[in-house]
């Protein structure tokens, strides 16, 4: 269904400013741009309780409320998300220290060896079948995991048949070597992983503006993307939407524009982040 109130009574393509919030693309009128900035570093904190609330910043000396855009509508940040992938990497390379060192330990004192043999099967193995990114250069680093991550599981059925044939020592030089190198390997990839996650945590603040010249508020957001030409009838008001989460951020969400080859764009009012009234007053007590 078309929301006539968003599609206008021409055809005239609708410029949206969009941007990111993980996988998440999110867009508002560009008319209601004023500013993008980079002083997330010079916010105010301020012990307010409002949801989402991150303290005052200042626009050309007028101190404007500041909300973390993702926070305010219930969902995590990519601040959040990408906090919590590094800590799983680090898990992940642990498991793998842990499971050479189970390995030795089989070949050394004939103990059952229960960790996972089949790389698929591990831990790290089937999030990494899994895991999706928009990073390009996190994408391509973790495709060069593949060999080294198979090449250590593959050691344990090599190894523990070198045993069975009471080739012990020639089993535990062949380990030692393999945690030299390619063990080494695989946890420098994962540092260098979680290196190139941490480029990516960072924030932007964009002011947004009713009037062309005053800001209502500053959103923190994650990841500016672009200016796109949406056409009215590529407009569906949010009841129609069919992605999952409408229901969750539905009271801020208008609407969603598509296009083909594109993010489905989530279109927000910016009324309804927030009572702005409210927000100040509150600010300024």
């Amino acid at each position: 269904m078309i929301d006539s109130n968003n599609s206008g009574k021409s055809n005239q393509p609708r410029q949206i400013f969009t941007f990111f919030i993980e996988d998440m693309m999110f867009g508002l009128d560009v008319e209601n741009v004023l500013m993008l900035g980079q002083e997330v570093s010079d916010i105010q904190r301020i012990p307010i309780e409002e949801r989402g609330f991150c303290g005052v910043t200042k626009f050309q000396g007028t101190v404007v409320p500041v909300l973390d855009f993702a926070h305010r509508i219930g969902v995590p940040s990519g601040i959040d998300i990408k906090t919590e992938l590094i800590e799983t990497l680090v898990l992940r390379e642990k498991d793998h220290i842990e499971w050479m060192n189970a390995l030795e330990k089989s070949i050394t004192t004939d103990a059952a060896f229960v960790k996972a043999i089949n790389p698929e099967e591990c831990v790290f193995g089937k999030w990494y079948d899994q895991f999706e990114t928009r990073d390009e250069t996190l994408r391509e680093l973790l495709e060069l995991f593949d060999e080294p991550h198979r090449q250590i599981h593959g050691l344990a059925e090599k190894l523990l048949a070198l045993c069975k044939n009471g080739e012990q020592d020639e089993a535990l030089e062949q380990l030692i070597h393999e945690r030299a190198t390619t063990l080494r390997r695989l946890s420098a990839l994962f540092e260098r992983a979680r290196d190139q996650i941490k480029t990516g945590m960072r924030q932007v603040l964009l002011f947004v503006t009713q009037d062309g010249k005053t800001p209502l508020y500053a959103l923190m957001i994650d990841d500016i993307n672009d200016v796109i030409n949406y056409l009215p009838s590529q407009f569906q008001s949010s009841n129609s939407g069919a992605l999952g989460l409408i229901n969750n951020i539905k009271h801020v969400i208008d609407g969603i524009y598509t296009q083909e080859n594109t993010a489905d764009c989530l279109y927000f009012d910016i009324n309804r982040i927030t009572d702005t009234d409210e927000l100040v007053a509150k600010v300024s007590q």
